[in-house]
C-alpha cells in the first residue's frame, strides 16, 4: 500500500495492528506512507515508512508483541518514565499491556516484526522449561549489535524470505514451522542478552550467583523444590537465573536440579552394601519418586543401570 493521505494511512495501521492516533508532525500535515505486509500464522513482518515525521499514540497492543527495527535514521518512544532511542542498532519492543508513544523522525523507515503473545509464551516455555505466569515479559528495547541481535536479525531474513517464496515454492509446512520457531526463539534470546546488560550482570557476579545456586542444590536437591521458590531465595528473578546458568554453564535450573540429583544417588549406589541398601529407598532419598523414570534418567546419565552400580 501507498498514499499521502493521513486518514487512509491511520485506517490501515488500525486494522494491521491497533487503535491509535497518527499525527504528522510537519506544518504540512501529510504523509508519503509505503506499506509492505507479510504473514504467516502468528507472526508477520512489515516494511512501514510514513516519509514524515510523526507522532503515533498506540492504545496497547493486548494480544501481540512487536519488534520495531529502523532502517535508517532515528525514532523515539516513551513508556511511562522510560524512554527508548532507537536507531539501526538498537529496536524498541513496545509494551502490551499499558499505552506509550513513539516519534519517527523522516526517513526512518521500519521492519516492524509481529508475533502473536501466545505463540511467543509457548515457545518460551519450551526454551526455559517454566510456563510465564504472566506471559512473556520482554522489556522495551533490542541490542542488535551483539550476537543474539544479529542472529535475530538472521532468522527474520530467513523468514521472510522463505513467506515471499511461499506462492511458488514455499518450504514444506515442517519447514516453515521451524523458521517460525527459530526466530521466535531468537527474539527472546536476544531480549535476554539486553536485559542482563540492563541489569548490570558482571561475569565475577554471575559465577556468585551460580556458586549460591550450587551450594543450594546441594543442601536441599532431595528436598521438593520449584524454579520459582529456587530464584526467591537467591534474591533474582527466575528470568534472571535461567539467563545466568544457561550462559555459563548451557542448561536449564531443572536440568542441573536433576544431576545434581543424579550425582548423589550414584555416590550413594556406590557406597551402599548390596542387601543392606535398596535403589528404591536411595532413590526417594535424592528426591525421586518414581523408579522407572529414575532407572531411565541413571541409565542415560551414566551408561549403566542403578542395580549395576548397587552391585559393585
Amino acid at each position: 500500500m501507498a498514499t499521502t493521505d493521513v486518514d487512509d494511512a491511520h485506517q490501515k495501521i488500525a486494522e494491521l495492528f491497533c487503535v491509535h492516533d497518527l499525527v504528522p508532525q510537519a506544518r504540512a500535515k501529510s504523509v508519503d506512507m509505503k506499506l509492505r505486509s507479510l504473514h504467516r500464522g502468528d507472526v508477520g513482518i512489515e516494511y512501514l515508512d510514513y516519509g514524515a515525521e510523526v507522532r503515533i499514540n498506540p492504545q496497547g497492543l493486548e494480544n501481540f508483541h512487536l519488534v520495531q527495527i529502523p532502517l535508517a535514521g532515528h525514532a523515539h518512544m516513551d513508556v511511562g518514565s522510560f524512554a527508548v532511542e532507537s536507531s539501526p542498532r538498537t529496536a524498541t519492543v513496545p509494551p502490551v499491556d499499558r499505552p506509550f508513544s513513539m516519534t519517527w523522525d523522516i526517513g526512518t523507515p521500519h521492519l516492524i516484526v509481529y508475533v502473536r503473545r501466545l505463540a511467543l509464551a509457548s515457545v518460551a516455555e519450551q526454551l526455559y522449561a517454566d510456563k510465564p505466569r504472566d506471559g512473556v515479559k520482554l522489556g522495551y528495547a533490542m541490542d542488535l549489535t551483539g550476537s543474539a541481535g544479529r542472529a535475530f536479525l538472521r532468522s527474520v531474513v530467513e523468514l521472510h524470505d522463505d513467506m515471499i517464496n511461499q506462492a511458488s515454492s514455499a518450504a514444506p509446512v515442517f519447514v516453515q514451522r521451524l523458521l517460525v520457531d527459530t526466530m521466535l526463539s531468537r527474539l527472546l534470546m536476544a531480549m535476554d542478552n539486553t536485559a542482563a546488560k540492563e541489569e548490570g550482570l558482571a561475569p565475577d557476579s554471575e559465577s556468585r550467583l551460580i556458586r549460591r545456586f550450587r551450594d543450594l542444590l546441594e543442601r536441599h536437591a532431595s528436598e521438593e523444590l520449584a524454579v520459582p521458590d529456587i530464584a526467591e531465595n537467591l534474591g533474582v528473578s527466575v528470568r534472571t537465573l535461567q539467563l545466568t546458568l544457561r550462559s555459563e554453564v548451557g542448561a536449564t535450573p531443572s536440568e542441573l536440579l536433576r544431576r545434581v540429583r543424579l550425582d548423589r544417588a550414584r555416590e550413594m549406589l556406590l557406597a551402599a552394601e548390596p542387601g543392606q541398601e535398596t535403589i528404591i529407598s536411595i532413590a526417594e532419598r535424592c528426591g525421586f519418586s518414581h523408579q522407572g523414570r529414575f532407572s531411565a534418567l541413571y541409565l542415560d546419565t551414566f551408561g549403566e543401570l542403578p542395580s549395576e552400580s548397587l552391585r559393585r
